[in-house]
């Protein structure tokens, strides 16, 4: 299949990079239906989201890439993510006009989240290399192993020697160049701001040693791509320089994704929320898709791309 390449579509983009951890009295099937059923939807509706995607995934376990001496794979509970939301906003303007009405979130999140630490991206910093996932708006599963991995700098290295290796050295390519890989995105974080108040139970605070400087997104076909990219040339250039410059990489296993809003417009998650979507999908019933049904039950809330 020949691979397809979306860096452009993402050069101008902000990104807003925010992890999940659940609250500990609520079980894992509770946190994830409130998030994409209850949460999703209302947070859908907000102005100025250019894209919205929540990433529903399994704690790390250290074990799924092979070890570099020097190289921490595994984290503590505290640490562990629950989920990752991902929002996207073409201009600044559309940014601040989220940052304006995002405070009704606030007061949802002590619902089903203990902690959510915001990262942001700016000026081309987040980057989709390659992609061949043909569906642009999953709701659930992908038919793909996808992962999340969060990377912390080396100690001795500056964030932009840091950022150099990710982007202008054999790391990015080594990844994205690969027939093995599906889909390779890359995210350069910002310092979180320790300065944001708290939502009411839902701590926004991460120490600076905790913080991360850097995610990527990697997904292949199967497991017997992933075994086979891990004993390539590929795969060896990029753990020759991995621990000069990486001491932590966590990662985590996607369960699902769910896209809220895509192109400015409402999914169909968006929409009649995700549990109701992915009934119509997997029923094949387009008579909930057409206009009459969709403006019965949403009004003038189909779109807010009227606002980008």
């Amino acid at each position: 299949m020949t691979k397809v390449n979306y860096s452009a579509n993402d050069k101008d983009v902000t990104t807003l990079y925010i992890l999940l951890k659940k609250r500990e009295e609520i079980d894992w099937q509770t946190f994830y239906s409130y998030w994409k059923n209850v949460h999703g939807p209302v947070s859908a509706r907000l102005p100025g989201q250019y894209q919205y995607w929540q990433y529903h995934l399994s704690n790390n376990r250290g074990n799924i890439w092979p070890s570099i001496d020097g190289v921490e794979y595994k984290i503590s509970e505290q640490e562990q993510l629950d989920g990752i939301a991902e929002l996207t906003f073409v201009s600044q303007e559309n940014f601040q006009t989220w940052i304006n009405t995002a405070a009704i979130l606030d007061s949802d999140q002590q619902n089903f989240v203990s902690k959510a630490v915001m990262y942001l991206t700016t000026h081309g910093n987040s980057k989709t290399y390659v992609n061949n996932i043909e569906n642009s708006s999953p709701i659930g599963k992908i038919n793909a192993i996808k992962f999340h991995v969060m990377l912390k700098k080396a100690n001795d290295i500056t964030v932009d020697e840091f950022r150099k290796y990710l982007v202008n050295d054999t790391f990015a390519e080594s990844f994205w160049k690969s027939d093995l890989v599906l889909k390779f995105k890359l995210h350069l974080l910002e310092e979180h701001d320790n300065s944001l108040p708290p939502a009411p139970g839902v701590s926004h605070h991460e120490p600076l040693e905790k913080q991360y400087q850097a995610a990527f997104e990697i997904a292949f076909k199967n497991s017997m791509d992933m075994e086979s990219f891990l004993n390539s040339e590929a795969y060896t250039s990029i753990v020759k320089d991995y621990r000069k410059y990486i001491k932590q990489s966590a990662t985590f296993l996607e369960q699902g994704t769910y896209t809220f809003v895509n192109n400015g417009e409402l999914t169909l998650a968006g929409q009649r929320t995700s549990t109701v979507a992915e009934l119509i999908t997997n029923l094949g019933a387009t008579n909930q898709t057409q206009d009459k049904i969709l403006n019965l039950m949403l009004g003038n809330q189909r779109a807010i791309s009227t606002i980008l």
